[in-house]
């Protein structure tokens, strides 16, 4: 879709994408899920199957395991550990 809107073929668009952001564009698109994870977890009180879905993940074993590679720690450990931080200060 993208690949058509800059008139360009889709290879190339991810290679250009690629070699500007050293990250694939489904890379790029699971950082910016778990970016939103994230602050969804240190600014709400919602569960993780709510923060889940409100990202775009349907699929819990996906989502915790994009979560974890992208921060070494799974979304609970990330949620109570930004809760801990949140008491404490």
């Amino acid at each position: 879709e993208l690949a058509g809107k800059f008139a360009i073929g889709r290879r190339n668009l991810e290679r250009r994408f690629k070699k500007a952001t050293c990250n694939t564009i489904a890379e790029y698109m699971q950082r910016v899920k778990v970016e939103a994870a994230k602050k969804s977890f240190e600014n709400s009180r919602k569960n993780i199957t709510e923060v889940m879905y409100e990202v775009g993940y349907s699929d819990n074993k996906a989502f915790r395991t994009v979560f974890k590679k992208i921060t070494g720690m799974s979304p609970l450990d990330y949620r109570n550990r930004y809760k801990k931080e949140a008491e404490v200060a």
